[in-house]
């Protein structure tokens, strides 16, 4: 008689897990920072902005949240240091810390984590593993892979883990020089995030920040990705006085607000 195994596999069901895994993108002052604070506590930040915080800890909304943070614009301002190698050094000290800091963030102490500016940590950890600066692409394929296992490890603890992207304008070909027949490159006239270029595939949802001055208030916008609640109907749908709950309980709208810290 013939008898058919399935193996290893099992039958798909929803998982338990009740967090969200976001990227963040917008100019400065979008609210970006803002939103994350909102999601629950305690929070970690992971601070490589400047002024990422300015303002926000001052506020009466977060005054009574668990809001924790480990600031790195102390030790890691590489800016100021002029030789290459120096740079490369002081990278790898400073991600042989944050990989001890995100050890203790997925440890189970923390329901939120942020990482305030995204293009920060994957500059860091470039510079960590690129002393000549003259790397072949191939040489990404683990830094990436790297990258990648940040967010897997949020998803597989069941914390919520957010990105802040700031933006820059896109760079391509703008036509063709009439003289020499080579294509022209320059900006596109549109903005788009900085940071790894995979992020927008690694996360279950992405979100655009904007301050919209007329109805003087944050707006918030699904974009194109969106792995969670009825993507169909949410994708493009832009909203105000947009926070982590209204966010949780929109792409699971079968969920109560205690499942995600709220009483």
């Amino acid at each position: 008689t013939h008898t058919t195994t399935w193996g290893r596999c099992e039958p798909a069901i929803e998982g338990v897990n009740r967090n969200i895994v976001w990227a963040s993108e917008g100019v400065g002052g979008s609210g970006k920072t803002h939103f994350g604070l909102t999601a629950p506590d305690p929070i970690a930040v992971l601070l490589f902005d400047p002024a990422g915080l300015k303002g926000l800890m001052s506020n009466p909304q977060f005054k009574t949240r668990d809001i924790r943070v480990i600031d790195y614009t102390k030790s890691y301002n590489i800016a100021k240091l002029k030789d290459l190698s120096d740079r490369a050094q002081a990278a790898r000290d400073t991600w042989a810390q944050f990989e001890e800091d995100w050890a203790v963030a997925m440890s189970g102490r923390f329901r939120t984590v942020l990482g305030d500016k995204e293009d920060h940590i994957w500059e860091m950890l470039r510079y960590a593993n690129n002393q000549n600066f003259q790397a072949e692409p191939k040489s990404y394929y683990e830094l990436n892979m790297i990258y990648k296992g940040l967010f897997a490890e949020a998803e597989a603890n069941g914390i919520n883990f957010g990105v802040m992207r700031g933006m820059r304008e896109k760079w391509g070909k703008t036509g063709v020089n009439f003289t020499t027949g080579r294509p022209t490159y320059g900006g596109l006239g549109y903005d788009v995030p900085r940071g790894q270029k995979e992020v927008a595939e690694l996360v279950q949802v992405n979100l655009s920040h904007r301050w919209d001055e007329s109805d003087r208030e944050f707006k918030v916008k699904i974009l194109e990705k969106c792995r969670l609640g009825n993507a169909v109907e949410l994708m493009g749908q832009e909203f105000g006085n947009f926070d982590f709950l209204t966010l949780a309980l929109t792409l699971y709208p079968e969920s109560d607000p205690s499942e995600w810290g709220v009483e």
